[in-house]
């Protein structure tokens, strides 16, 4: 396989990887105005703004990766048929620069999950208790999420490695 497949591969991973996203965010803001609506209990109510927050913030990301990827795989086999050396350089570049957001996301979400026991041991606050599930439930999302796009990132880097050597 040529570069130019594992770079197709990626990129069809980091669609298929948006559009879960993008439903993922559109499904838990429609969740939130459920239990708005239709929630009997301040504790259900009060889910609303943490879900829709978090719900928001998935769309935008899922919506941005989709934009992102979709003008990668329109460019990047143009790119790499014009010069293949520099196109591995620059992708090399490019993954080694977000490589360190998986590290990110793993602290961000051991805080969050930090601070929703925090704030379960300390209140029983609804608002409070919302925003701590609101928290838990981003965090967690957050790491399915880049357990996947690690994994496909590693198999990328390597295919780039391999295709520089070469």
């Amino acid at each position: 396989m040529n570069l130019i497949d594992f770079t197709v591969d990626w990129i069809k991973g980091e669609l298929f990887e948006a559009k879960l996203i993008l439903t993922f965010g559109i499904i838990t803001i429609l969740a939130g105005f459920i239990f708005w609506k239709e929630g009997s209990t301040l504790n259900a109510k009060a889910l609303f703004i943490p879900l829709l927050v978090a719900g928001t913030i998935y769309s935008a990301i899922g919506s941005g990766m989709l934009y992102s990827n979709t003008k990668r795989m329109r460019d990047f086999p143009k790119n790499y048929q014009k010069n293949k050396s520099v196109f591995a350089n620059l992708e090399k570049k490019r993954v080694d620069d977000f490589q360190y957001g998986y590290k990110v996301s793993k602290i961000v979400a051991t805080l969050f999950f930090a601070i929703t026991l925090i704030i379960f041991w300390t209140t029983k606050n609804p608002v409070q208790m919302g925003i701590g599930i609101g928290l838990t439930y981003f965090a967690l999302a957050g790491l399915v999420i880049d357990y996947f796009s690690g994994e496909r990132a590693d198999v990328y880097y390597s295919a780039i490695l391999k295709s520089l050597r070469s």
